[in-house]
Parts: structure tokens; sequence; C-alpha cells
């Protein structure tokens, strides 16, 4: 009895566990060569199609006329005038170094020789100064940023993880049951990308594993770059470089292993309609039975494991862009073929697809290589992914404004999805020369933008991203005149620069924080307080803040979450919701002319208490900033982000080049010195506002938060962005 028992205990501590993938023969993979079709687009009626190809006959000048923003010619003050204006400057500046050539210029100054850590250190030395404070837009959405981003990760952790592990373990399971039902190809395929997924979901590959496992694995663990591999029969190039752990996943083993399966499960698609080098659109049969076959897999249990997860992801970034398995069920009701599709012919099937829109992609994000003289533009392949990364508009944005949706461009600049996605008027006119040069530019940039527009306002609630989006899209200055209620800094050109700072840096932690679930796109080939107050005087801003935060908390609650951490977020919303919606009450009193009332001046009272040592040290925090984050810990840590937002292959095609990959992020905050002309004449503020950067990495190198801090830290980090510097000073 003793022997067996330890063999048995040994056994099931010891040995291999979970389902056994050897029990399903490997099959060699030979080459499909598919079957070549003719595909037919159904036509369409929808109105806009029209108006989006009327948009792309826009020459440049056209487009700049249509969407060209007025300023006030001066400001109508003295700045250097303002009220408060000599204690600001004397908390900060020595005689020679006070930016007043700047604040007699433009009405207000940001500081690049006056970084912060953090938004609440920034805030807490003016605290301490007793220095009448401006709250920036900036400041708020830091704190979004940082507890968005602390959500996740413990959504990760606690729900997404475990809950994929038990998804993939019973789908194996289920395919090992029903391997001697299907063809053997289907059985081997479906075997392989489960194994992938599992072996770097568990950080090991299980010696049963079928052959090849290992080299995907490994590839994909030394994110080795762009290879040629046999994947479903089929040659493609895989870009490895993408299963890099980024942002909060990078240097946590638990979590960078989540990354590394849901990065395969997210990108590594069944291409059933697959556009070839030449433009010839290629039926994949084989991969759509695997496709069928895994749905079917998955009983009424793991359906509701996998709708769960699928659901969290698009309450938090939104709208898948390819097939999901739902849509396998009316494919299959499309064709009349609720038992497969054996006796279905490839013209029918391939018919259904197209006609079905399914796995219509949007967005360009694999590597795709062109003949010279194919086709002038690629239809992208119709595709199936398990979790496949989301639709968003501003990766939309980038993948149809570089080649082969262009002739030559071959790398996206922010300033377009500036314009296009977040509908800033004044991005337009900082993109230079390149709108006059490049060949059908203006025409698409044009298209995109009235694509955008045209969303209704139940897009912009329908996820986290997409609400956020909308946030920042009530900071841009639209084309005409500027609103009259505004302050007169608040409606020169270079107030719009700073607007289009903070823009840019809140789009580049929101890519940041959802790097793993956005589709990229790709080129082919002590006793003190505030004695007086400013608010960003946009109320819009805040308003949507409000509405972000009553979303996300009707989203939590959809999710099925532990009673407690989904207690915890919901409590975190709220406290956004009423906070912002205090500051909307004030930035509207401003708009209107009317002072703040005592409530509100004890409620900026409120926003930052810093403890200090007898040295000055600053020991910890509280207030409502504070309060504005998940974890209030977090306020004072030093948090630069960076994030790969476009890859360009490199290549032959349009033009020789390295392969390069364009980043985008923020450094570290900066002071800013604003002066406002109220009915008691200019008055002085202090705040805090962000610093972007773009960086274009030769190669397919893609930055950590880790080692862009370390270039931050040590001076090493790139300017900001061109259009940024001549706001700065010293």
């Amino acid at each position: 009895m003793t022997l067996p028992l330890l063999a048995l205990l040994c056994a099931s501590s010891c040995g291999p566990v979970g389902p056994d993938p050897s029990a399903i023969a490997d099959v060699p993979s030979e080459i499909d060569p598919g079957t070549e079709i003719t595909v037919s687009t159904p036509a369409s009626v929808d109105p806009l199609l029209q108006e989006l190809d009327e948009a792309r006959l826009a020459t440049a000048d056209e487009l700049r006329a249509s969407h060209a923003v007025e300023f006030a010619p001066n400001l109508g003050y003295d700045p250097l005038a303002a009220a408060n204006l000599d204690p600001i400057l004397n908390a900060f500046f020595s005689a020679d170094t006070a930016p007043k050539e700047r604040l007699s210029q433009m009405g207000f100054a940001i500081a690049a020789g006056h970084q912060f850590s953090s938004f609440a250190l920034g805030y807490s030395t003016i605290y301490m100064e007793d220095l009448p404070v401006f709250i920036s837009s900036d400041m708020v959405l830091e704190a979004i940023y940082r507890s968005h981003d602390k959500i996740l990760q413990q959504l990760e952790k606690k729900a997404l993880r475990p809950r994929l592990k038990r998804l993939l373990t019973d789908v194996r399971s289920s395919l090992i049951d029903a391997a001697d039902r299907l063809e053997p190809e289907v059985a081997s395929d479906l075997n392989f990308y489960l194994g992938v997924a599992v072996s770097l979901l568990n950080g090991k590959v299980d010696s049963r594993e079928p052959a090849g496992v290992q080299s995907f694995v490994d590839a994909a663990t030394r994110a080795a770059g762009i290879q040629e591999r046999v994947l479903f029969g089929v040659k493609r190039n895989i870009d490895f470089s993408q299963f890099k752990p980024r942002g909060h996943y990078d240097g946590d083993p638990e979590l960078e292993r989540y990354f590394r399966s849901m990065m395969w499960l997210g990108r590594i698609d069944f291409r059933l309609l697959e556009t070839q080098e030449d433009g010839k659109q290629i039926l994949r049969r084989r991969q759509v039975e695997s496709v069928i076959a895994l749905r079917r897999l998955l009983d009424e249990s793991t359906f509701a494991e996998y709708k769960s997860i699928d659901a969290t992801i698009s309450a938090f970034v939104g709208e898948h862009d390819y097939m999901t398995l739902p849509e396998v069920d009316e494919l299959l009701t499309a064709l009349d073929a609720p038992d497969g599709i054996a006796a279905v012919d490839d013209a029918t099937l391939a018919g259904a697809l197209v006609e079905g829109q399914f796995g219509e992609q949007r967005i360009a994000s694999h590597v795709m290589r062109r003949q010279a003289g194919g086709a002038s533009t690629f239809p992208l392949n119709l595709s199936f992914a398990l979790f496949g990364q989301r639709y968003t508009v501003d990766s939309h944005v980038f993948s149809n404004l570089v080649y082969d949706r262009l002739p030559t461009r071959v790398v996206p600049d922010p300033l377009d999805v500036a314009f296009a996605a977040l509908g800033n008027d004044q991005a337009l006119g900082l993109l230079g020369d390149e709108l006059d040069v490049e060949a059908g530019y203006p025409g698409e940039l044009s298209a995109l933008r009235l694509l955008v527009d045209e969303h209704p306002e139940p897009y912009w609630e329908g996820s986290l991203y997409t609400s956020w989006l909308g946030a920042l899209r009530t900071l841009s200055p639209a084309a005409g005149a500027p609103p009259s209620d505004l302050p007169a800094v608040a409606r020169s050109e270079a107030w719009g620069r700073r607007l289009l700072n903070t823009q840019l840096s809140s789009w580049a932690q929101l890519r940041h924080n959802n790097v793993l679930y956005v589709k990229q796109s790709y080129t082919s080939n002590a006793s003190c307080e505030y004695p007086d107050a400013y608010v960003d005087p946009y109320p819009e801003f805040f308003e949507a803040v409000v509405r972000f935060a009553e979303r996300a908390q009707e989203l939590t609650a959809t999710l099925e979450l532990d009673p407690s951490f989904g207690g915890q977020i919901e409590d975190y919303f709220a406290r956004v919701a009423r906070i912002n919606l205090t500051l909307a009450e004030m930035a509207r009193a401003q708009r209107s002319g009317q002072p703040h009332n005592a409530e509100h001046l004890a409620f900026i009272n409120r926003a930052v208490t810093a403890n200090v040592n007898c040295d000055g040290t600053v020991l910890g925090h509280s207030g409502w900033y504070s309060e504005l984050h998940f974890d209030p810990l977090q306020a004072v840590e030093m948090d630069p982000t960076i994030t790969d937002v476009h890859t360009d292959i490199g290549g032959d095609l349009p033009v020789p080049r390295q392969p390069s990959v364009l980043h985008v992020g923020t450094g570290m905050p900066l002071l800013m010195v604003v002066t406002v002309d109220s009915c008691q004449g200019p008055r002085a503020y202090a705040g805090v506002v962000s610093a972007y950067h773009e960086v274009r990495e030769d190669g397919l190198v893609r930055l950590t938060d880790e080692k862009w801090k370390r270039k931050v830290q040590t001076d090493n980090a790139p300017l900001v962005a061109p259009w940024l510097a001549p706001l700065l000073s010293e």
C-alpha cells in the first residue's frame, strides 16, 4: 500500500499535470495552397460613404480653410501687472531666470527647468508656499491615468488571468476528448495554437506539447523581431517584438506571462480570407474549419468564461476588429450549415464571409509586404482571433495615413490623431509642409476626421477607452472664433498648443495602459492655504470626466468581480464623479464671470494637504487630489510613461528604410505660471502641467517604462515635441 501510494503522490506532485496534449497526433504541417477567390464587395447604400469620397477630394489649402482656428490678436492686458505674480516668481525663480518675456508675450509660461517628480508633489509645493493655485485639467487626467492603470493591473491579476487559465485548460480538455471527431489537421492546429497560449501563460513548455511549441515560445519570450514561420499550413511573417512586456506588465513575472499569452491570443489570427503579396485573396478553408471547431469545443460553462473575459476587455477598450466566437454561430446560420461546412463549396463560403463582413478588419496590424506593381491598396484579411486586439479610432487614423493607404508616407504623426481623432483643428496647422507634398494625405485626413466626427454619442460612452477619448475631445479648439467667455489668455495660439500638450500627454497614457489590448497600426513593409484659485476654464471637460466615471461604475457592475474588489472600484469612480462635478461648477462659474464662493474656495484648499517634516521633507499627502487616485499612495510616485503606437517594418517600398517604432510618452510634470484677466484686473496663478514627448526608435525596439524613466532621470530623454518647444522657458 505504501509504495503505490507514494508513486501516486509523486505522479500527482512531480509529473506533468493538466490535459495531455500528446494524446493528439502532431500532423506535419504541409503548405496549404488555399483557393483563390474573386471577391465582389457588396454595394453599400450608406450615404456616409459618399460623403467620405467627397472628403477625399480635399486639397491641403481647402482642408486648412475649413478648419481654420481664429485666435485673439493680443491679450488686452499686461500680464506682468498681475496680482500675486511677484510672490509666485520669487518662490520659484531668481531675478535673472524669471520667465517674464514669455509671460509678457503669452500670458503664461511653462518652466522646463522646474520639474516635479509627481503632480502631488508639485501642488504640495505650491500649497506650502501659500500661492494662488491653477487647477489644471492635466492634474485630473494624471490621476485618472494612474488609477486606470492600477485598476486594470489588479483586475488582470485577480480576475482575467485566473479566468484565462481556466478557459484554456477546459478548452484543451474538450479538444482532447473531441480530437477523434475532427479532421487530423484541424485537431493538430488547435492543439498547437492552445499549446503556445498555455505555455506562455505558465512560463514553461510541458514536455508533452507538440513539436514546435518550444520554438514559438522561445521567440516570443525573446521578443525576437520579425520571423517567417509556417502556421496553420501557411507561411506568414510574425513580429515577435510585440511580445515584449511593456507598461505595468514589465517586471511582474505573473503579468509578463499573462501579457505574452494574451498577445498570442490577440494577434495570432486564423485567416479566413487572406490577401497575398500581389493583392489576390485566398480562401483558407482549413483555418475556417479550425475556427468552427474551436467554437464547438466551448460548452455553456466555458463559453460563459470566454464571454466574461471578452466583456471585461470590451468594457475597458471597446469594439472588436476580428471575428468573434458568437459570430461563428452567425456564419453557420447564414450558410444554413448547423452541422459544419463540409458540404459548402468554396465560392459559397467565401461569399458568405464577405457578405456578412465576418472578420472584416479596419486596422492593418500585421506584417504585410507588397509586390512591386501589385494592387495599389491591399484589402485586409478576414480574420478570427480568440481575444483579438480592439479597434480604436486613433489607431484607425494611423493605419490609414501610411503606406499602402498613402503612396509614400511610412510613419504617421501624432498630430494626425490630434486632428482626426481628438477633433483638434489647431493641430492641422502644425503638420507643416508634409500636408502639401504627400499625395492623397489631405483628402484621407479629411475623410478620417469626418468618419470620427460621425460616431454617435453612444460610441463615446461605450467603453472606458472611448469615454476617455471623448473627454479629451472637449478640450479641442474648434474652427472659427473662440468662445467670448473664455479668458483672453485661453484664446491665444500659444494656449492652444498648451491644450494640445495636455491632450496628447493623456492620449499617450491611455495607449500606455491599453498596449496589450489596442490594435497597433503598421506600415506595410505646514498650516497653509491657496489664497486664490483658478480652474482650467473648460466645464465640458470636467463634465465629460463625470460621465466617464459614471459609465465606469455602470460597466464595473456588469463584470462579475469579487464583491469587495468591485466595490472598491465603484467607490473610487464615485469619488472621481463627485470631485469633477465640483470642478465643473467652478469652471462654469468662471466662464460666466462669477467669483468663487466660500464653499468652492474651501474645496480648493482641501486639494492637497501635505504632512511636512521639520526639514521640509514631505512625509505624506491627503486631500481630494489623493482621492482621485485608486491607490492614494501612488499619487507621489515618479511615473513617466512611454508606449509604442505604430510600427514601420521597413523594406524597399515605397522607399528603402530600416524598421522603426514610433513611441509617445510623458516626462516630468512642469511648473506653469498663468495670468488671467479677471473683473478685478489680471491675476497670477501657479499650477502643474504635463510634458509630452515623441520618440522614434530605430529597429524593432520597444521601450519600457523603466528604460524611459532612466532616460528622463538622466536628462537623456529626447526633447519634447517640436511644436511644444516654443512654449517652454527655463
